[in-house]
């Protein structure tokens, strides 16, 4: 097997620097790819398939989606260190195992509960397999210059998943069907097959440093403790996790919203705005990153959030299902979570104390709880206040930018250090 950890010579180019890649990293990335084209196929569109079979309410939605994704959170949360103890492949398995079982119960599910348990299983399992993967092309691509470059492709194909996947659909007219997650559940198979055969039990190439070890025995509680301890870094997570709510709106509220506007031309209306977005963030990063090189990241955050609350003002101000007016306001929507969401990340990545990186680093996905939230805030939201929920997000993302100004002088001086 050609799966090795050589070093890459820095002097290499970036096709060359591909072609460098052991074969166990470049299927991890087909994979990723796999698996998410056809999860876009159908999870964008959850909140219609509720509502149309169920005739669930936004707050009940928002609590079905919600609940099931903070206990996902919480699950989560501990799938580095199981890898750590059990390895890579074990865990791998068992989340491809969980993702198929999720998908499908999702897919034959004849009433809420199975859904909601399907809903569970499929938010563990993408825990379980989205960080081993991670690391296991880390494991596998030990120079920085590789390691930035495959997760630097990993995104690309997330978003080219995002493009494809609702295309595919509703040209298959399997968009906004329930069976369509048994295709999920079914690119799975061959990511499990894969994981058993291919993948060692054993990651002879994993080297583990005493910071990595002493960071893998600190308990979630003392880890949130470091948290509370750090004002400014909590500020940043707070932030980001603010950001992450406002950003669920697009997948959870935003269709529930076109659905009291015009049922009819819903799915459609939120196709289009699924593949504006992940096409605007692809093509905005190529020039957002060199346009704001010589700016320092809380400008960059500031800058984002001001541009996210814009976007949240245009949708409240949008009464029709014209989908000119959505793809636009979609763009605004896609710069800003072009400059926000990566420079909240490389902001928290920056602030983590040396010492206790460990910890830093598993502390940082509490930002999904904004994410986990999201549906639940919003669809309560949506049902008091209809289109004011719009309001509302643009309120927050006013409030990173206060978050940012305050702590401005505190920010630069430890980024300084």
């Amino acid at each position: 097997m050609k799966d090795g950890t050589t070093l890459c010579s820095a002097n290499l180019t970036m096709r060359q620097t591909l072609a460098t890649f052991p074969r166990n990293v470049s299927i991890l990335l087909f994979f990723t790819l796999l698996t998410r084209i056809s999860y876009f196929m159908a999870w964008p569109f959850l909140s219609i398939i509720l509502t149309r079979t169920y005739q669930l309410t936004p707050i009940a939605i928002g609590c079905l989606m919600s609940g099931c994704a903070l206990i996902s959170v919480i699950l989560g949360i501990y799938g580095g260190s199981l890898s750590d103890r059990l390895g890579r492949k074990a865990l791998l398995v068992l989340g491809c195992l969980l993702a198929i079982i999720g998908y499908s119960a999702i897919a034959l599910a004849y009433n809420e509960f199975i859904f909601a348990f399907g809903l569970l299983l499929t938010g563990i399992s993408f825990s379980w397999i989205d960080a081993p993967s991670r690391a296991l092309m880390s494991d596998l691509l030990q120079d920085k210059k590789r390691r930035e470059l495959a997760l630097q492709i990993r995104y690309f194909a997330v978003n080219i998943a995002a493009v494809s996947g609702p295309l595919i659909g509703i040209t298959f007219g399997l968009n906004s069907q329930k069976s369509t997650f048994l295709l999920t559940a079914l690119s799975y198979l061959p990511f499990l097959f894969f994981s058993i055969w291919y993948i060692p039990t054993s990651s002879s190439f994993h080297h583990t440093s005493p910071e990595e070890s002493n960071s893998n025995k600190i308990s979630t509680w003392k880890i949130l403790m470091v948290i509370i301890q750090d004002k400014i870094y909590m500020t940043v997570l707070t932030s980001s996790i603010i950001c992450y709510l406002v950003y669920a709106q697009i997948e959870s509220i935003v269709p529930q919203y076109l659905l009291i506007l015009d049922a009819s031309h819903a799915v459609d209306i939120v196709t289009a705005i699924l593949v504006t977005n992940a096409v605007t963030v692809l093509v905005a990063q190529l020039y957002l990153v060199p346009f704001f090189i010589n700016t320092s990241l809380e400008k960059r955050v500031i800058i984002g959030a001001l541009i996210l609350a814009l976007s949240q003002i245009l949708f409240w101000g949008n009464d029709t299902a014209n989908i000119l007016w959505w793809g636009g306001c979609t763009i605004i929507f896609s710069v800003a979570e072009a400059i926000l969401l990566p420079n909240l990340s490389i902001l928290l990545d920056r602030l983590a104390l040396e010492r206790y990186r460990g910890a830093y680093l598993g502390a940082s996905t509490l930002v999904v709880l904004g994410l986990s939230l999201g549906p639940f805030v919003g669809g309560t939201l949506l049902e008091w206040l209809g289109k004011g929920v719009f309001v509302i997000m643009a309120l927050l993302c006013m409030s990173i930018v206060v978050l940012m100004l305050i702590n401005k002088k505190k920010l630069k001086i430890r980024l300084d250090e």
